[in-house]
């Protein structure tokens, strides 16, 4: 699935103003006027300071003994545990690259993620970057998704991170999935609607991704694993074409000046007309 994102210039959305010369300067400060005209086009569009892409790609891990069961297509993700005692873990890839340069500063990430359904009252639920590289495949579960449906070519599994539909696979390190032990952000969830997932450490990760784009192996949903009857089922990146509000990652970010914005400020400098003396 092709991200989309949401971007807003620094300097708010405007429309470029016409800039006018002063005749008495002559044709070098008409010359002048037109060049910053054109950066003035240009130049706040050049980068924004916030951007929400959604997921390009997500999948639920169903806990079983051969990993044969995935949700790589489904219109929903869970994560927690089921009545039965089973584990699911929801896993979630952003492109970040493709949206934020990778010379800019992170300032803050929210992870938005929408509950269409849940057991028992609210959750901890935590986020934890992914450590192995995973993909996935065409499965989509039948009626509610809960029980997963059969791995096909390209499917995450509980015990797979990749599987090729020809018998060849990469495994998962660990059953349920590679991610790390600390939580780059923690919440208590609520039984339906939005929930934010915000922190320092989760800015950190995102910053980190700019400077290594081979880290970008995205992250887990680990839900209260401690108790049966946890489960949260949330909309996924397929969702949309059934209405429902798809994983999002919004960044908040300072980016470096770019030499048209430089360039403007001199020219800025030039064009002021001169008193007469």
């Amino acid at each position: 699935m092709t991200s989309d994102f949401m971007w807003i210039p620094a300097g708010g959305l405007r429309r470029p103003e016409r800039v006018s010369a002063y005749r008495t300067e002559g044709s070098s400060l008409r010359r002048t006027a037109v060049a910053i005209a054109a950066l003035v086009a240009v130049a706040p569009y050049a980068h924004g300071d916030f951007v929400s892409i959604t997921a390009s790609r997500d999948a639920t891990l169903y806990e079983s003994v051969d990993g044969s069961l995935a949700n790589g297509a489904g219109q929903y993700l869970f994560a927690g545990k089921t009545n039965q005692n089973l584990t699911r873990r929801a896993v979630l890839w952003f492109d970040i690259a493709a949206f934020v340069p990778s010379d800019a500063t992170v300032t803050s990430v929210r992870l938005v993620l929408n509950v269409s359904q849940a057991n028992g009252g609210n959750r901890t639920m935590t986020v934890h970057r992914a450590l192995t590289a995973w993909t996935t495949g065409a499965s989509d579960p039948d009626g509610t998704e809960a029980p997963g449906a059969p791995a096909l070519a390209g499917d995450a599994t509980w015990l797979h991170a990749s599987t090729d539909g020809a018998g060849g696979v990469t495994f998962w390190l660990a059953a349920g999935g590679d991610f790390a032990a600390s939580a780059s952000a923690s919440l208590l969830t609520t039984t339906s609607g939005l929930q934010t997932w915000t922190s320092a450490a989760l800015a950190a990760d995102v910053q980190a991704v700019l400077a290594n784009p081979a880290a970008n192996l995205g992250w887990f949903i680990l839900g209260d694993e401690s108790a049966t009857g946890t489960a949260r089922r949330f909309d996924s990146a397929e969702s949309a074409a059934f209405g429902g509000i798809v994983p999002r990652l919004e960044i908040e970010f300072t980016p470096i000046p770019t030499p048209a914005a430089g360039a403007l400020l001199a020219l800025g400098a030039l064009a002021r007309p001169r008193r007469r003396r």
